[in-house]
């Protein structure tokens, strides 16, 4: 074991690589969005200056937890060991958007200074994250792990699955059909000589390009975007203007910024319950807050930090070099303006089931690490993040995927219910069943129509026929193939022994 080598890049690195940076692409989407959109901030800041200023805060965050998570590899001569995840957070990124920059802009009608005042916010922020890496951990050793892990269990329901759900929904015949194909490879325990994500987004983008869910039309107006990008200083975003305007948001970049220290450390701990307990808070979080202090000064509003989902990265057999992986995708699109591009050609829907596929992993993990009798706190501790969530969310088509699994939902739970535990199960016939079923549901509006056949609330839903009907054919074929059985039955097989073991 001496000369044991970490490897620099494996298989399953790039399905973490693309995980995470998709996690933190579809962020920068609506960042972009918003920025371009509400504000009406030139393009020439938003491509010229925040995305290059990004970049740098990704190239020290990713970079320098790669080295740093390496070198942990080397030490522990482990060539598996799986890093931590780390990006863009969504928390301090939409209320530095929302709950500064934006009344900012409200208030003066100044796009420029509402940038300007983001950046100044990000980099105090990251001075508070620095500071609550040595002092959190502290606190945190007298919180349970049932209340810890609950509040996990919450952010992971509210912003992994039910967010990304809601986009998968919007798009169903793109996003559900690829979040059965991911699923069927992770959950079926499918050996394939392609990352599954790579498969289920390629498969889901085709699916869109046939369908007409996406055209040319986008792909031109993104070429318009294309250029050399780099970063530069941005020091006039430090001038007292700047400053005076920013110190009436100090506690709300106070509380948001410890909040996501938590969140970080919340991240670690979960590489602990899943029996790496040598892992440890404050140097990664150090790498995290310094990496977005110094991208503040080259135009980054947007924050970065440690990541929850490492038990679905662990699960994918993910090593080290997945960071690094995630520092050449962010250089393609940052610094060329690909950014547009590439969200022309693949829909977000395709994506959004790697996270639904993490955020799953990292809720039941709560549930893993704490005895039988801790499980209603955990629930209770789940519940405030999730409704602040619903809460924040109840405004008017808020969520607007979300209503085709409104009409007949507990149909819905018992029908999807089943085609998992059926491709757990590697039971294709049964699974292929199951999705007739829902077919004929669908036909009669038994679920997601509001009104039952021949009333006048009915309504045809042809994408999710669609899906059934899509679903229910690859199903029967897999089971007349008899579809990965042998290794289905072979790992059976090795369970039981390894469960006779513990016994």
């Amino acid at each position: 074991m001496d000369n044991v080598k970490i490897p620099l890049f494996k298989k399953a690195d790039l399905d973490a690589s693309i995980g995470v940076f998709f996690d933190g692409f579809s962020k920068v989407i609506v960042a972009i969005a918003i920025l371009v959109g509400t504000f009406g901030l030139d393009k020439s800041i938003v491509f010229g200056t925040i995305m290059p200023g990004l970049l740098v805060g990704v190239v020290l965050l990713n970079g320098g937890l790669w080295l740093y998570y390496r070198n942990i590899a080397k030490q522990r001569k482990d060539p598996d060991l799986t890093a931590i995840p780390a990006g863009l957070q969504a928390g301090r990124m939409f209320i530095w958007l929302f709950s500064i920059m934006l009344p900012v802009f409200a208030s003066t009608g100044d796009a420029v200074l509402a940038f300007k005042v983001g950046v100044f916010a990000n980099f105090v922020g990251s001075v508070v994250f620095i500071i609550g890496a040595f002092v959190v951990p502290k606190l945190l050793k007298i919180v349970p792990s049932g209340a810890l892990f609950g509040s996990l269990a919450g952010g992971a329901m509210a912003f992994l699955i039910l967010q990304s759900m809601d986009g998968v929904l919007k798009m169903p015949v793109v996003g559900w059909l690829s979040l059965t194909v991911l699923f069927v490879i992770y959950l079926g325990k499918i050996n394939t000589k392609l990352p599954a994500a790579l498969i289920a987004i390629v498969i889901g983008s085709a699916i869109a390009w046939i369908t007409g869910a996406m055209g040319i039309g986008a792909v031109k107006d993104s070429l318009s975007n294309v250029s050399v990008y780099l970063p530069k200083l941005t020091l006039y975003a430090f001038s007292s203007d700047v400053i005076s305007t920013t110190i009436t948001y100090l506690p709300i970049i106070i509380v948001f910024s410890i909040s996501e220290v938590i969140t970080g450390i919340q991240g670690v701990e979960q590489a602990r319950e899943c029996g790496d307990d040598f892992f440890t808070t404050t140097q990664p979080l150090v790498i995290a807050g310094t990496a977005n202090l110094i991208s503040a000064f080259v135009g980054n509003p947007l924050s970065l930090g440690l990541y929850w989902g490492y038990p679905g990265w662990k699960k994918m057999k993910s090593g080290t070099g997945y960071h690094l992986g995630i520092v050449i995708l962010y250089s393609l699109v940052c610094l060329t303006g690909l950014t547009a591009i590439i969200n022309a050609f693949i829909p977000e829907a395709t994506v959004l089931p790697i996270l639904i596929f993490v955020g799953i992993s990292s809720y039941s993990q709560a549930f893993d690490v704490v005895t039988k009798k801790y499980y209603p706190a955990v629930i209770l501790a789940s519940l405030p993040v999730v409704m602040d969530f619903v809460v924040s969310k109840m405004a008017k088509d808020a969520l607007p995927g979300f209503t085709v699994f409104q009409p007949g939902s507990a149909f819905i739970g018992l029908i999807v219910g089943c085609i998992f535990v059926y491709v757990i199960d590697n039971n294709w016939r049964n699974a292929a069943i199951t999705n007739i079923v829902a077919l004929g549901l669908a036909l009669i509006g038994m679920i997601h129509s509001p009104g039952i056949l021949f009333t006048d609330g009915y309504v045809f839903q042809t994408n999710f026929v669609i899906v059934y009907a899509v679903s229910a054919a690859a199903f029967f074929v897999m089971h007349i193939l008899k579809f990965n059985q042998k290794a289905h039955a072979d790992e059976l097989a090795l369970e039981e022994k390894l469960m006779a073991k513990e016994r």
